[in-house]
Parts: C-alpha cells; sequence; structure tokens
C-alpha cells in the first residue's frame, strides 16, 4: 500500500459509505489502493449487490449501464486493464476500476466516491 497522508484516512473516514467506521475505512482505502495497482475483483455471485446512488438525479443512466457491463460479466474488463500515459485517463480507470471493485465487494457506490476530491490525495502521475 502506498504511503497513507493524514488526508487520505481523513477522506476515507468521512466517505458518506463508511459514515466513521473505521474498519469500512481501511477497506475503503484498499479498494483504492486495489483500483490504482489495476486490481479488478472477480465477479461473485454470492455477493449482494448494491449498486451506485444517482448523483443529482442526473447519473442513473451511467450507474445502470456500468451495472449492466461489470455486476456479473467480465466481458469489458479489458477496458479496465489498458495503462494510459496520460493523467486525465489515468483517473478515469482508476474511477472506472474503482466503481467495479466497490459493486462487486458489494458496496453502495456514494456520489462522494467518484467527485474530483478523492482522486485529489492519489498520485496518478
Amino acid at each position: 500500500m502506498h504511503d497513507l497522508k493524514d488526508t487520505q484516512v481523513e477522506y476515507a473516514l468521512r466517505s458518506k459509505s463508511v459514515n466513521g467506521d473505521p474498519d469500512k475505512a481501511f477497506e475503503l482505502l484498499m479498494l483504492f489502493e486495489d483500483a490504482l495497482q489495476g486490481t479488478i475483483k472477480n465477479p461473485d455471485g454470492n455477493v449482494k449487490l448494491l449498486g451506485a446512488e444517482n448523483r443529482e438525479l442526473v447519473t442513473c443512466y451511467l450507474d445502470s449501464l456500468l451495472f449492466a457491463m461489470y455486476a456479473r460479466l467480465d466481458s469489458f474488463e479489458e477496458i479496465l486493464t489498458v495503462e494510459y500515459s496520460d493523467a486525465a485517463r489515468k483517473k478515469l480507470v482508476a474511477i472506472l476500476r474503482l466503481w467495479v471493485n466497490m459493486l462487486r465487494s458489494g458496496n453502495l457506490i456514494t456520489t462522494d466516491i467518484v467527485r474530483r476530491p478523492t482522486w485529489y490525495f492519489w498520485d496518478l502521475n
């Protein structure tokens, strides 16, 4: 795991999906780390999937599409394994990996997870 900064731990503890629970905060930090390292969790039919919150009533279609693509299938995983050299694409792929890993782990993907402040704390260069 990368050297964690206090701001990263504080962010994880404040996340809506964690609600101050230190164990859940650690799990979230590990999911961040997996996403940055390129790790993708395998689909597991025994995990109850919670999906994602609708962000300001505009992400329902995107959330549904990603759910359909990644919940139980591995057909689209190649998209998540591409390595890009520019920071913007690295961030996008890392966010998608995090989304998929949270989904497949049975975690609710809250709106604060994919907002810019999340990735401010992680060096993707």
